[in-house]
């Protein structure tokens, strides 16, 4: 019996399959079992085959397919995350929990598995194993999509269209990958798509140079209830800060020109990079961490409470530190990180010095300024009482009290008209959101003398009463001043509170499902990143010093051979008993065997007859029906088909002999 070459293109197309699938992600050896696991199955089926055209086939269990898709799952949770991008075992995790299901059904055929599951996994391994493969893996693979068009392939089917077929899709797969290329290099957007795709993945106001009136879009577009931030500390400070800025000049903030000093990790968290102000400085047992979790562009800021000391990171290789306690330049996009403050802080202070930068007034401002400080009636600014606290409070009195008698809080903002400053308008038409009345307060307060800084980032955020998160949605996304005095900074919101009655409440369903998502997502996050790590990191070193050790193998030696000791006897005893049980079986399927043979020639052994005396019954009948047969005259047919009974008769005595001789003396 010959092996058929569709048969043998199956193998070739599984064994490469594999290759492929353990190249792309890295686990060759893995690749390299399944291959070899694919040409076994093969050979054995084959050779089983060639035996019997009628083998047993191996059942196909469902409880060892479901069964692997716990360590497949657990595998999955692991994989680290990938800044920028998916990771790659998203796809190969599935693909080898794909193989291992084609091997199943391949070794079942016949008897619960099915060769269209079989096509299905593999051409599906197939496809997932070019997913960031080389060159050579990409024509191994066109190379095996071509041997599975045919052994797959109904037998009577011309070749020329298998052919076709190949091209088709091969030029079908090579057209959506240059368009998505295409798509992904240019990103041409056009219409109403173009200006949806925008708002929904970009939160406005966070960039280093930013224009008043840029957060307009994170209140008025549909998505201006989405969660974007969770941050696990139910006592965090109701402000996260992600830029302070220091320059204004018509209608746009600047950050600091140049950095305070490039931050370095002092040490690593698991996979995060820890960044600190000073030295230890967050390894106090005075400071906690906050674990931060973002769904959106931070664009290189780490937010994090006024007070923070120090910032976790995963691959980040160093941070841009201002004085103004910014943590910048994270290339690409973080989907979570720490920060880490004072764990008995009770106000939300930020400690530092101050330079002059804060004080700065654009000329053209300073005519506007002077009108509305006189139509506020601010106190007159004197050096002598300008570092005094009560001056400070007294500005800020009247700056929050004239904003909220005289000021209304909308969303709709009135267009400036050409060469004109944002403030002016704001000023005539006394209606704006937190950006306007932030700017104006800090540029105030600069011209009475004190130091201030406009700060961007989220406040006031949600808490749900047994949820251990606080949540920031788009519309959190607030402006708000800094205000400096006796080497602290001191938050200062001029807005009105009005703000927060004009965005709907979320419904009981979605503060629900909420608060799955948010705890679903720690889970993994613990999983993926948590401390247990450190400790296996830990096992896994004193393991590795155990095993180089050698007393732990005399050890081991030792024991071994205690064992071997203790069970020699029974080890013995048990295998005698095995050897007897087994020929005990087999002699018995002998005699079953012989005793069959003898019905079909007439002789039935009488119950209660022992095996010699039916024995010697029936070489007595034998040798009977010899001496009728020498002395009548049969037709030679029957003669032949009587010759052929003797000799079976005593082929079955010669069984039964051996039985009687050496039965019991083997037992």
């Amino acid at each position: 019996m010959k092996i058929s070459f569709r048969e043998l293109l199956k193998t070739f197309f599984f064994c490469i399959a594999s290759i492929n699938l353990g190249v792309s992600s890295g686990i060759e050896f893995l690749g390299y079992i399944f291959a070899c696991a694919f040409a076994y199955l093969s050979v054995k089926q084959f050779v089983l085959a060639k035996k019997s055209p009628k083998h047993r086939v191996p059942r196909y269990r469902k409880l060892l397919a479901y069964g692997a898709i716990v360590p497949c799952a657990l595998w999955w949770v692991l994989t680290p995350s990938v800044e920028n991008g998916v990771s790659p075992f998203l796809v190969y995790i599935p693909a080898w929990y794909m193989l291992y299901l084609a091997f199943l059904q391949k070794r079942s055929l016949g008897n619960g598995g099915y060769e269209v599951f079989v096509a299905f996994n593999g051409i599906a391994v197939l496809v997932m194993g070019l997913y960031q493969a080389s060159r050579p893996c990409v024509v191994w693979g066109f190379v095996a999509l071509l041997m599975a068009v045919y052994a797959f392939g109904r037998p009577r089917v011309a070749l020329y269209k298998r052919l076709l077929f190949v091209l088709l899709y091969a030029g079908l797969c090579c057209s959506s990958y240059l368009g998505f290329k295409y798509w992904k290099s240019n990103r041409v957007y056009s219409g109403r798509w173009a200006e949806d795709y925008y708002i929904k993945n970009r939160v406005m106001g966070f960039d280093p140079a930013v224009s008043l009136g840029s957060f307009s879009t994170n209140y008025s577009s549909k998505y201006n209830g989405e969660i974007v931030l969770r941050v696990w500390d139910t006592l965090a400070s109701p402000y996260l800060r992600a830029a302070a800025y220091e320059k204004y000049v018509a209608g746009i903030w600047k950050l600091p020109a140049v950095a305070e000093k490039k931050l370095y990790p002092a040490r690593y968290r698991v996979d995060y990079a820890v960044f600190e102000t000073e030295d230890s400085l967050a390894a106090s047992p005075d400071v906690k961490s906050v674990w931060v979790q973002s769904a959106l562009d931070n664009f290189g800021f780490m937010f994090a409470a006024p007070n923070a000391v120090g910032i976790a990171s995963k691959n980040a290789d160093s941070l841009d530190y201002y004085s103004t306690n910014v943590y910048a330049g994270a290339n690409g996009r973080r989907s979570d990180w720490y920060y880490y403050v004072l764990n008995s802080a009770e106000k939300f202070t930020v400690a530092g010095e101050s330079d002059s930068a804060f004080l700065q007034i654009s000329n053209r401002n300073l005519e506007l300024l002077d009108t509305i400080a006189k139509t506020m009636m601010l106190p007159a600014r004197d050096s002598s009482n300008i570092e005094s606290s009560d001056y400070l409070l007294q500005n800020l009195k009247t700056i929050e009290i004239y904003f909220a008698q005289n000021f209304k809080y909308s969303l709709v903002v009135q267009k400036r008209s050409a060469g004109n400053d944002p403030l002016a308008s704001f000023w005539k038409s006394r209606e704006g959101y937190c950006e306007y009345f932030a700017t104006l307060a800090t540029l105030l307060l600069r011209y009475q003398g004190i130091p201030a800084r406009y700060v961007t980032g989220f406040a006031r955020p949600e808490h749900v009463e047994g949820r251990p998160y606080l949540t920031f949605r788009r519309h959190h996304s607030h402006a708000w001043v800094e205000a400096y005095y006796n080497h602290e900074w001191y938050i200062f919101d001029p807005t009105p509170p009005v703000m927060e009655n004009i965005f709907a409440s979320s419904s009981w369903f979605a503060s629900k499902f909420e608060g799955a998502k948010g705890r679903f997502a720690y889970v993994l996050h613990l999983l993926k990143d948590g401390e247990w790590r450190r400790v296996v990191d830990s096992w896994q070193t004193t393991s590795e010093q155990l095993v180089s050790s050698p007393v732990i193998y005399v050890v081991l030696a030792l024991l071994v051979v205690v064992f071997a000791g203790l069970n020699f006897r029974r080890f013995r005893r048990k295998t005698r008993i095995n050897v007897v049980s087994k020929n005990a079986i087999q002699w018995v399927a002998l005699l079953e065997n012989a005793e069959k043979r003898l019905v079909r020639l007439g002789f039935v052994r009488i119950p209660g007859e022992t095996v010699a005396a039916f024995m010697q019954r029936v070489q007595h009948a034998s040798a009977k029906m010899l001496n009728e047969q020498t002395r009548s005259n049969v037709s030679p047919r029957a003669r032949k088909k009587q010759e052929r009974s003797r000799r079976e008769c005593t082929q079955v005595l010669k069984l039964l002999e051996e039985y009687e001789n050496n039965r019991w003396r083997n037992a």
